[in-house]
């Protein structure tokens, strides 16, 4: 039977870390030995290398140091050479004023410092820097021969990594988490159907990317995605302006005199124009039946860092007995009533929440002291960095330590020529994925109804679907990247939205719409009024954003459970691709393969 997670700070803590580590570190050890690299002699190539490392950084030292000799000298070249000119230029012209006079002494003792210069740097210095660059390109060449020599090495090891590893560990060390190998659109209609998620939230939002799973039957989807919106932009300008004006001065006789003087200033204005404005977002949407009609939010508390001082105490008591006084207002619309454990009332709050029953229902005693313990780790996890919106059956959870964790797990992220660099990441993103996908859940993990609670939906579900939904193909369309959807004139990033458009015998074709802007250089006159008195029209040069669109077309092809190095070896002789590619009128270079789904971009 597969156990529910009901206190997972304790659980990541005293068994799941140290688990999915053991996990990682065989799974990655099974990867070598399936590949067949050779171990030592990668180690003994890298050694090589290393060794060829230290040796072009002695080499280029040397060599910056000759040079920085080689400009001293030269250096001196020139003084002496200034001054045989100072010498000799009197004798050209008797008009000539010098600031300094060089004697004949002098003048013998420049031309030997310049002549004794010029042969050093000849004889000595520039040969001395040819051999070192010479070095420098032998060191390099041959460097570069061994760098190939570790990639042929680890070549069989690279094309061994897959995009389900990740999730697979994952699901292996937490059999509760099932995680899907792309975003279907059965997953998909699950949560719109049965859990009334709104597809308006990804209006002005373009997928990047989407992991989706379940929690014992109730689906949830960690995502990354691009957001828009027109923002404003400040743009300023300036002029300086001069004008004379009369002054009054006291000359050395003591006589009241008038003079003219002439001012200057500079005058500077600004203007507000629309601009667009780009971010990315990482985030959790969980769907669970349980309390249907409950609606709450939260953010993060600073309370939760606070410690047992005085000052933190005092805040803790201040803050309690606002909710208590909150809780005793009956004028109110919310009908709040502040939870008997007074820790979690104040860090945890939800005081818009709409119906107390529910919520009571699902904050148990155990579900608010699993919370409070979420909420004060400081060590374990992440502690109080999310928000958490409840709006009936969908759950929105905001994690902060999501912005820095990279969650796609691309295959490509692995390749290296070094097997113990290779190990080393590869053990270190494995569990700091874990880690960041294990904490994001956390915070529904912590309440056990949830877990308890499985969904009509799966329940009887008999076809869970392969067919992508649009969240997946704008993450395709998004990892071919934005420059190959995007119109000539865009200036700015792009929005990518897609839609299908027919779905014939074994492909998808969907129409890939990028959202951009042009710019239209403006010029804004705004009125100053200067200190010579007259008013003044300051230039404040701006961009116009025009939208532009550029429609294209993408195909897809779902497949069942291929891995990419089937789809690698399979792809260049296998009949069934061979026509596939045929059809679509494609070259299978021009393909890509991306969880399962292959697809490729058709010529506009």
């Amino acid at each position: 039977m597969t156990e529910d997670v009901y206190e997972p700070l304790a659980l990541y803590r005293d068994r799941f870390k140290a688990e999915h580590a053991d996990n990682t570190a065989a799974f990655f050890e099974k990867l070598v030995e399936r590949s067949g690299v050779d171990g030592d002699a990668n180690a003994a190539t890298m050694t090589e290398i290393r060794a060829l490392d230290a040796q072009l950084a002695a080499a280029d030292s040397s060599r910056s140091n000759w040079k920085a000799l080689r400009v001293l000298f030269f250096t001196i070249v020139v003084v002496g050479f200034v001054g045989l000119v100072l010498f000799v230029l009197p004798f050209l012209s008797q008009d000539i004023e010098l600031p300094i006079h060089v004697d004949g002494l002098w003048a013998a003792v420049c031309a030997a410092v310049a002549a004794g210069g010029i042969a050093l740097i000849a004889a000595k210095l520039n040969p001395t820097i040819r051999l070192l660059d010479e070095r420098l390109r032998s060191l390099t060449a041959n460097r570069q021969e061994k760098i190939a020599e570790a990639q042929a090495q680890l070549a069989p090891l690279n094309r061994l990594y897959d995009w389900g590893m990740i999730a697979k560990l994952i699901q292996q060390t937490v059999p509760r988490l099932a995680l899907d190998p792309y975003f279907s659109r059965a997953r998909l209609d699950e949560l719109q159907r049965y859990f009334g998620w709104d597809d308006s939230f990804n209006r002005d939002r373009s997928v990047l990317f989407a992991q989706s799973g379940e929690i014992n039957g109730n689906p949830f989807v960690l995502a990354e995605t691009l957001d828009f919106r027109m923002g404003t932009k400040t743009y300023r300008g300036s002029i300086t302006i001069t004008w004379q004006e009369s002054e009054s001065y006291t000359d050395s006789e003591g006589r009241t005199r008038t003079r003219l003087v002439t001012r200057t200033e500079t005058l500077t204005a600004s203007v507000d124009k629309p601009a667009p404005e780009y971010s990315r977002e990482k985030f959790l949407i969980y769907g669970n039946e349980a309390a249907p009609d409950l609606t709450f939010s939260r953010t993060p508390s600073s309370l939760s860092n606070a410690g047992d001082g005085f000052f933190s105490r005092w805040r803790m008591r201040r803050t309690v007995a606002k909710l208590e006084a909150f809780s005793r207002n009956l004028d109110d619309e919310y009908g709040y009533t502040i939870m008997s454990n007074r820790q979690f009332a104040a860090l945890f709050q939800a005081i818009d929440r709409n119906d107390e029953v529910q919520f009571r229902l699902l904050f148990t005693p155990l579900a608010q002291q699993q919370m409070l313990n979420l909420l004060r780790d400081k060590t374990v996890g992440f502690g109080d960095n999310f928000t958490f919106v409840k709006d009936h059956m969908i759950n929105l959870v905001r994690p902060a330590h999501l912005e820095t964790t990279n969650i796609t797990a691309d295959p490509s992220l692995f390749h290296n020529y070094d097997l113990a660099a290779a190990r080393k990441f590869f053990n270190t993103y494995s569990n700091a994925y874990f880690r960041a996908l294990y904490f994001a859940l956390a915070p529904v993990l912590t309440i056990p109804l949830y877990q308890q609670h499985r969904s009509h939906a799966d329940i009887y579900a008999s076809v869970t679907g392969k067919t992508a939904s649009f969240w997946e193909h704008e993450a395709i369309a998004n990892f071919h990247g934005q420059h190959v959807f995007e119109h000539d004139e865009s200036i700015t990033e792009n929005l990518l939205k897609t839609r299908s458009v027919r779905t014939d015998a074994g492909y998808t074709e969907v129409a890939v719409t990028a959202s951009g802007f042009r710019g239209e250089n403006r010029v804004d006159y705004v009125s100053k009024f200067g200190g010579d008195g007259r008013w003044h029209k300051v230039p404040v040069k701006w961009i116009e954003y025009i939208s532009v669109r550029r429609t294209s077309k993408m195909l897809i092809r779902e497949t069942d459970g291929l891995t990419l190095q089937d789809y690698e070896e399979q792809s260049p002789t296998s009949p069934d691709w061979q026509a596939f590619f045929r059809k679509c009128q494609i070259e299978p270079q021009h393909a890509s393969f991306r969880r399962s789904i292959v697809s490729f971009v058709s010529p506009s």
